[in-house]
């Protein structure tokens, strides 16, 4: 009971000096809301880039060519050109049941395409029939490409949501013929600068669910094509790939996953010494505790620029408690005097610290929430994902608490030591 007492007293002394209590409380308020936008900014960066990895398809080992080395020196230039689809085969075979998909891909840069009188420039990029399970990517209309037909440098191809809906807007793209155009030669006067053109005919077999944006780059803009046929059609870079791609079986499995694949890179390239590997692995777990590293000191460092003015608030308070104490220091000398005991007087204005923080916190949550809001309405911040977690709110709420006992103890502490004669004769 005596807890509660202490409790109602310390909310009536709040109560009666409103406009003191108010302003004392401003500066938790504005603390602890800058701190909950501050790391809303932070987990929402974190978020994103999260996303955008993830979007690329889920528990992904990369495989892609290292640079050159002489004497187990790497070298910065050209990179080598020993990936082929046949490694990406024999990853497959090897691991069968091991893993969930594999696929190859090269790079075919970009080509001019048209479909009766559109016109679009688009990246194109060749890949093996593995691609939609490696990238989890299902298809709009239509569907992918088989093996048989990467087999037979098949001119068929898969285009993105973008793609057509720029070539046939609301018609089916499906079955359609597109021509894939590339201007060549030139650059000088006279006959000997003419340019000419290759133009290639490939049937559309289907049409790719939107995905958005990865890093700023549309990914709904692009044409895939069988890897073969960039190869010896596209790009007359035969058994070579710039990529191959493993999905494991699930994130508890990607690292051993990926010392598998590097030995089975290492034994088909005849590599003895692992240092001499001219191939890279990486995993997709291994990039996202990197960037979840990256995005976590950059929040913490946003939260603790918000709890600096948390810091100038919770000052705020313990000046405002010690002008609180000597304004009642007859008061506590009364009550003193009629039994009261120090830990009674003590609680009484710790209790008056912790409730200015408590409120000042609950008030600070609701205008940060706020300020999110506005900000997620503002056209300039379209795309700022502003993420607020139950993790952040019990963070600000416990600091700006713990705040209010730190600062408030003192001026507790030091009206619980006053003496009841001396606290009666103070003027």
């Amino acid at each position: 009971m005596k807890i509660y007492d202490s409790f109602r007293s310390a909310l009536q002394s709040l109560v009666t000096n409103k406009l003191r209590s108010a302003l004392t409380m401003l500066g938790v308020i504005i603390g602890v809301s800058s701190v909950i936008a501050m790391v809303a900014v932070g987990n929402g960066a974190s978020a994103q880039v999260q996303a955008s990895i993830l979007s690329l398809g889920s528990n992904l080992i990369n495989v892609t060519p290292a640079n050159l080395s002489d004497q187990g020196l790497k070298g910065a230039g050209v990179q080598s050109q020993a990936l082929t689809e046949a490694d990406m085969r024999a990853i497959a075979d090897q691991l069968g049941t091991n893993i969930r998909a594999t696929e190859a891909e090269q790079g075919a840069g970009r080509w001019q395409v048209t479909y009766a009188g559109q016109n679009w420039n688009v990246q194109v990029t060749a890949v093996t029939e593995g691609y939609p399970a490696v990238r989890d990517w299902n298809l709009q209309t239509g569907e992918f490409f088989t093996q048989a037909e990467v087999n037979t440098n098949a001119q068929v191809a898969v285009i993105g949501a973008t793609t057509a809906a720029n070539l046939f807007g609301d018609a089916d793209a499906v079955g359609q013929t597109i021509q894939l155009r590339q201007v060549f030669g030139g650059g000088g006067g006279g006959q000997g600068g003419q340019q000419r053109a290759r133009i290639l005919n490939f049937r559309v077999l289907g049409v790719l669910e939107p995905k958005g944006t990865t890093f700023g780059f549309s990914r709904d803009d692009q044409i895939l094509v069988p890897l073969t046929t960039g190869e010896k059609i596209l790009t007359g870079r035969r058994d070579t790939v710039n990529a191959i791609v493993v999905k494991a079986l699930d994130s508890d499995s990607v690292a051993d996953t990926s010392n598998d694949v590097f030995n089975i890179v290492l034994a088909r390239h005849k590599i003895t010494d692992p240092q001499s590997a001219d191939f890279t692995v990486t995993n997709q777990n291994d990039t996202l505790a990197a960037l979840n590293q990256i995005t976590g000191t950059f929040t913490l460092l946003l939260g603790a620029i918000g709890g600096i003015s948390l810091l100038v608030g919770g000052i705020g308070i313990m000046n405002i408690m010690l002008v609180t104490v000597n304004e009642r220091t007859r008061e506590i000398g009364i009550r003193k005097a009629v039994g009261a005991r120090r830990r009674d007087i003590m609680y009484q204005f710790l209790i008056e610290s912790i409730s200015l923080t408590g409120i000042g916190g609950v008030l600070g949550i609701l205008l940060g929430w706020s300020i999110t809001q506005a900000v997620e309405r503002i056209p300039q911040a379209q795309g700022l994902m502003l993420l607020i977690t139950p993790g952040t709110v019990i963070i600000a709420v416990g600091v700006s608490v713990a705040i209010g006992i730190v600062f408030g103890l003192y001026p507790a502490m030091r009206a619980a030591r006053l003496h009841p004669i001396q606290a009666l004769r103070y003027e």
